[in-house]
């Protein structure tokens, strides 16, 4: 990886658009840009690269920021924040990050539980709409907090789901059906290989599992 601060040197950039498989390590601490801006130039350059040193003020502002970016360790830091906010994990060490963005976190959390809902509603030619419309309708088209979607990649993740919260999931109809993610859907980012839950979803409706025999394995144990 290519050490850097952002903004990234021109000779250092050049590197990457010479070579795509290059990537970046990026030095929080010691960076111009801070916060909202230092989110702002990544997801506007797009290019792989991670960070070190981040602190509370860059965690607070991913949670608020309307941009899509793609950071690993920050995902797994937010992954972790998420974690004690539902109360899965017996720590206090994110407790500040957590009282001073208890809004957006509920908002997150929201859109977060309503996610198996919007497994059912992608299940076959609308097998279970009636099912899908019989949860309150959010409309909202608000992007802040919209990096919840980039949580989606990491397998850790799912255990998430161990606890659900069926009192605040929602139909969120712009967010399930539009393409609001960089021009993408939902569904780009929803299915993938390390989403347990997508993948069990679609393994019944191509008739690939067979949920007779996962019964009867499930009354052996």
């Amino acid at each position: 990886m290519i050490n850097s601060i952002v903004p990234i040197e021109l000779k250092d950039l050049k590197k990457y658009f010479e070579d795509k498989t290059e990537s970046y390590l990026i030095d929080y601490e010691n960076s111009t840009l801070k916060g909202a801006q230092f989110l702002t130039y990544l997801s506007n350059l797009d290019i792989p690269c991670d960070i070190k040193n981040m602190d509370e003020e860059l965690i607070s502002e991913y949670l608020n920021t309307q941009m899509l970016v793609n950071i690993p360790k920050l995902e797994k830091e937010v992954i972790a924040v998420l974690f004690e906010h539902k109360g899965l994990t017996k720590t206090d060490k994110y407790k500040s990050v957590i009282e001073k963005n208890k809004e957006i976190l509920d908002k997150w959390e929201s859109k977060l539980e309503s996610l198996p809902l919007y497994n059912m509603s992608i299940v076959g030619e609308g097998a279970f709409n009636e099912f899908v419309e019989s949860y309150p309708k959010d409309e909202t088209e608000d992007v802040r907090g919209i990096n919840f979607v980039s949580l989606l990649k990491h397998k850790e993740f799912y255990s998430y789901y161990q606890i659900p919260k069926e009192s605040i999931v929602k139909n969120y109809t712009k967010y399930f059906k539009d393409y609001m993610f960089k021009g993408k859907s939902l569904f780009e980012y929803w299915a993938t290989e390390s989403n347990p839950l997508f993948l069990l979803t679609w393994a019944v409706a191509e008739g690939k599992f067979d949920t007779k025999e996962y019964l009867k394995s499930k009354e052996k144990k």
